[in-house]
């Protein structure tokens, strides 16, 4: 039974700085900072560094994307994850965007998938992150999130996901998607609940 507009639990949020301690727990940033590892072949010296910057796993379905969002309003009805690939965005042109996470609830402490746990968000360790356009972030297996929220007009995010994904969100029962590699819940039906993002 769907919860009455006037019914429901408004939360808000103001969103953190996203920083590498800050997201912690959720995900990674890349970009804007070094990192030590580096794997460059010796081919070009100094001129050319690379480094991985988070784990990404992924599988031969991978999809990269371009999203170009525009403001909408920062609310959150719906939270999702991915047990298979870790979700990435990268915003371009330096235009920021805030992300609504919450830490994966499916895990166990070793890390591995623990499909027997319920799958909803905890919905009171949900925080809003604001992302300066200076980095992207890499999301942690099993982290609860929407899309992102633009804060200027076109902004391009590039968006790097499997096709699964994408096909699984064409699955959906009584208003939430379900799939091999998503899981995508109504916070408005299951706890009444309707979070707000104030910048």
């Amino acid at each position: 039974m769907a919860v009455a507009e006037t019914e429901l639990e408004r939360r808000i949020l103001k969103p953190r700085l996203a920083t590498p301690e800050s997201i912690a727990g959720y995900g990674y940033l890349i970009g804007g900072s070094k990192t030590k590892s580096s794997d460059t072949p010796g081919y070009y010296g100094a001129a050319v560094q690379t480094s991985k910057p988070a784990p990404f796993v992924s599988n031969d379905d991978t999809s990269l994307s371009l999203a170009t969002i525009n403001p909408r309003p920062m609310e959150v009805r719906w939270m999702e994850y991915h047990n298979k690939h870790t979700q990435t965005f990268i915003p371009l042109e330096g235009k920021p965007v805030v992300a609504v996470l919450g830490k994966p609830t499916c895990r166990r402490p070793d890390g591995s998938w623990d499909e027997s746990q319920e799958q909803t968000p905890d919905i009171d360790s949900v925080e809003a992150f604001y992302f300066d356009g200076a980095a992207g972030f890499v999301m942690n297996i099993g982290t609860w999130h929407e899309f992102p929220f633009a804060v200027e007009p076109d902004t391009n995010v590039i968006v790097i996901l499997t096709n699964e994904t994408t096909a699984n969100l064409q699955n959906v029962v009584d208003g939430e998607a379900h799939g091999d590699d998503l899981c995508k819940r109504d916070l408005q039906k299951r706890f009444g609940v309707l979070f707000e993002v104030e910048i």
